[in-house]
């Protein structure tokens, strides 16, 4: 049955009225992490997997997505679940309280709860160093426990995790390690919590999306995407060409980035993904051959209700990746797909483009009162972008086709195979060509 049929006529208490509350910080589980983005098509109640007496087996949810802001403001708006936060910070109180205390339970169930931003639909972008830290400010004021009682809080005293990264096009990718500084700065300022920053960069390197953020900031995971991607970025990948596992811990070791934990991301589902699904057993075969690697913290699914639709051996894919992360093996009776994925990469070279730093972040205690711009009107809620879209091939830009660097072809590509101007698709091998 579909994990989520388990948890039928589950209660939800309202949403606290107080000001924001500490954390515990040793609340959060330690080893290989299960990681699950929720929230972007028909999932069951965030709760569903959280609740007492349930085994879900997830340990992050990452709630998908906020992916307008930019143009439209310095309010990152979008749809978490049924939560719809518009672009001058209003939102649907209900659907909002329903969902913060569908955190508050996750989070006292030792699960980190983590609000991304970006993702395959949307528009999104940053337009100065400006207007990154204006937002970075926001989304701690919003979402943290900034105490800033000027601010429109959507989970009210209820605050997140950390932040997630899942940028699919390139459109001021040098202006988000301000973003990021600017969260860390403010992070210093809750010692009594513990909160994390997050990505979801596409396989190849460079990586034409999030390169220079990965570079110039400190990221605590990234979840590498396997999958959408050709030969060497694919889990299913064909033949005995490696993973570039090699090449990701090697450019790492140059950035700001460099303790990061590495993740391996892959679809829940034949149907969460153009390309790049395997079976359980298959994948387990991945995550061994690389959990022995220091920079390994474990596995990231798109998503979670991808998830409870396949089932195998009576365990959804993230009870299946639950197993394999615990015991190196999956759920009792999960037949052998006869898949045999290709072993990790050896640290091969990879190119390292040159980023300018960050700017320096202050520590220094204070109770945040920024105030935000919002657009000169704002668009009702139901013209708020679609969330469903996975993580779409995101090495194509908003409406300009595809970015310096991404792939524009190859064996198994259905994506875009137009370049932006001036670049033209270059074929390297049969499985990628991209736009150079």
């Amino acid at each position: 049955m579909l994990y989520h049929a388990l948890f039928a006529g589950l209660g939800l208490a309202g949403l606290a009225a107080a000001a924001p509350t500490k954390r515990k910080a040793n609340d959060q589980t330690s080893g290989p992490q299960n990681v699950v983005y929720w929230g972007a098509r028909g999932n069951s109640s965030l709760s569903d997997y959280c609740a007492a007496g349930t085994s879900a087996g997830i340990d992050v949810l990452v709630l998908s997505f906020l992916n307008t802001f930019g143009a439209s403001g310095d309010i990152p708006s979008g749809v978490l679940g049924g939560c719809i936060i518009t672009a001058d910070g209003s939102f649907d109180t209900a659907a909002c309280s329903t969902l913060a205390s569908s955190i508050k339970t996750c989070q006292s169930a030792g699960k980190k709860v983590i609000v991304s931003l970006g993702g395959g639909m949307g528009s999104y972008s940053l337009a100065s160093q400006s207007q990154a830290e204006t937002i970075g400010q926001y989304l701690w004021d919003a979402y943290g426990n900034s105490g800033n009682t000027a601010v429109k809080r959507p989970f009210g005293d209820v605050f997140v995790n950390g932040w997630d990264f899942d940028l699919e096009n390139p459109d001021g990718g040098q202006w988000y390690q301000y973003l990021i500084s600017t969260l860390r700065s403010n992070i210093a300022k809750d010692p009594s919590n513990k909160y994390y920053i997050t990505g979801a960069p596409q396989c190849p390197l460079p990586e034409a999306n999030m390169g220079a953020a990965i570079q110039n900031s400190v990221f605590d995971y990234l979840f590498i995407q396997f999958y959408n991607n050709p030969q060497r970025c694919s889990l299913n990948a064909p033949g005995s060409s490696p993973l570039n596992w090699g090449e990701w811990t090697k450019f790492l070791s140059s950035t700001k980035s460099s303790s990061a934990k590495i993740f391996v991301g892959a679809p829940a589902a034949p149907g969460g993904a153009g390309s790049g699904f395997v079976e359980p057993s298959h994948l387990a075969t991945v995550v061994n051959s690389v959990k022995s690697d220091p920079s390994f913290g474990g596995v990231m699914l798109w998503d979670a209700s991808w998830s409870d639709e396949h089932v195998v051996a009576d365990c959804t894919f993230a009870q299946q990746v639950k197993s394999i992360l615990t015991t190196g093996k999956t759920c009792k009776g999960t037949p052998d797909d006869g898949g045999s994925p290709p072993p990790p990469a050896s640290n091969s070279t990879v190119p390292s483009p040159a980023y300018s730093a960050p700017a320096s972040s202050s520590s220094t205690p204070a109770t945040s009162s920024a105030t935000y711009s919002p657009p000169a009107s704002t668009s009702p809620a139901s013209s708020l972008p679609d969330n469903s879209s996975l993580h779409a091939s995101g090495s194509s830009g908003n409406g300009g086709g595809v970015a310096q660097w991404g792939q524009c072809g190859g064996i198994g590509y259905t994506g875009p195979i137009q370049c932006q101007s001036p670049y033209k698709c270059v074929q390297e091998g049969q499985y990628w060509s991209s736009c150079q």
